[in-house]
């Protein structure tokens, strides 16, 4: 089989034949038809998120076929669809028992991380990573929940506690932030989205945000403009400035919450502790996202609530130079790898 590898750090993926893996007990293979795209990729790469490791077959949203069950494997079938929940975890662990694997203390790996990935044409993984897709998901749609959609509705929900009738704002409406607009209005929220970039602004348009702000110095206020003088009660921080970060939490209103899910690896921000304590504002953190949740925008998709946005697609030798638009950013919404 062919697998996409980063050898070293910094260097382009290199092109390896391999072995077709076999499941072993309690495992599965899956014929990859589609890995997502994503920005995290960039910092593997470049060697700035600690615990990952060289050389891996990178990818962290495959979805795919089931073709290979080892002995004991359960729930999952050959001929199954499925997409692959990137965190292998211990299922031992206080966080796995209440279904916050994301921050398993005792993590196993994540796939395409530290363990062999999706930029490849088959994968194995233990079978209890897998999720079967609901009927008229496609592959390609169902690689990119694994991530983009997922994450977009653990932050909201699991950890901003989105309720309806409130404002949710996304700030960078990339692959992530057009993901939060859409579960942010399933959910019956009004939803603000905020970019630089004019184009991202017409797409968050397009498929459905209620009000649009380009960021510059008077970023605060033309958001109270559009709300008419209101402040969101949750801001999903996809970004991860200093810049942004301190300028969103100036920007909530009394009782907001603030969900961390960009940053830029090393940086910090500051925060005034007796404002936040007066308005009692949350800031949040929010690793990817767990089983339950991907069970939950598997049902979203299905019912067409949420409609995940695929702009391009590469093919698996051309990862690096899908990489080098991604750094560019000249993609909107998402792009999957075909194999």
């Amino acid at each position: 089989m062919r697998a996409m590898v980063l050898k070293e750090y910094g260097a382009p993926l290199v092109l390896e034949r391999r072995p077709v893996p076999e499941p072993g007990p309690g495992e599965a293979v899956i014929r990859v038809r589609a890995c997502g795209l994503c920005g995290t990729d960039l910092k593997i790469r470049a060697g700035k998120l600690p615990g990952t490791r060289v050389p891996v077959t990178m990818g962290h949203e495959p979805a795919g076929e089931v073709v290979s069950v080892g002995p004991g494997a359960e729930g999952i079938e050959v001929g199954d669809r499925v997409l692959a929940h990137f965190y292998v975890t211990c299922g031992r662990c206080e966080f796995c028992r209440t279904n916050r694997e994301s921050i398993c203390r005792d993590i196993v790996g994540r796939v395409g991380f530290e363990l062999d990935g999706g930029y490849a044409d088959y994968l194995r993984l233990p079978a209890g990573s897998f999720l079967r897709l609901a009927p008229g998901i496609s592959f390609e749609q169902g690689a990119i929940l694994g991530d983009a959609v997922g994450t977009a509705y653990h932050a909201l929900l699991r950890r901003g506690g989105l309720a309806p009738g409130e404002t949710a704002l996304v700030m960078g409406v990339g692959g992530v932030g057009l993901h939060v607009i859409q579960v942010a209005r399933a959910m019956g929220a009004r939803t603000v989205a905020v970019d630089r970039v004019p184009a991202k602004l017409d797409l968050a348009k397009k498929i459905g945000a209620d009000h649009l702000v380009q960021y510059d110095k008077r970023y605060e206020q033309q958001v109270m403009d559009v709300l008419g003088g209101d402040r969101p009660h949750v801001i999903v921080e996809t970004v991860g400035t200093p810049e942004t970060v301190e300028a969103n939490i100036r920007l909530l209103r009394a009782g907001g919450r603030l969900v961390i899910v960009g940053y830029l690896p090393g940086s910090t921000f500051q925060v005034d502790p007796l404002a936040a304590l007066l308005d009692e504002v949350s800031i949040l953190g929010s690793r990817a996202c767990t089983k339950q949740d991907l069970r939950a925008v598997i049902d979203m998709v299905a019912r067409g609530v949420v409609e995940p946005v695929i702009t391009r697609r590469f093919a698996l030798e051309e990862v690096n130079y899908a990489f080098d638009e991604l750094a560019a950013d000249r993609i909107l919404g998402r792009a999957v790898v075909v194999p």
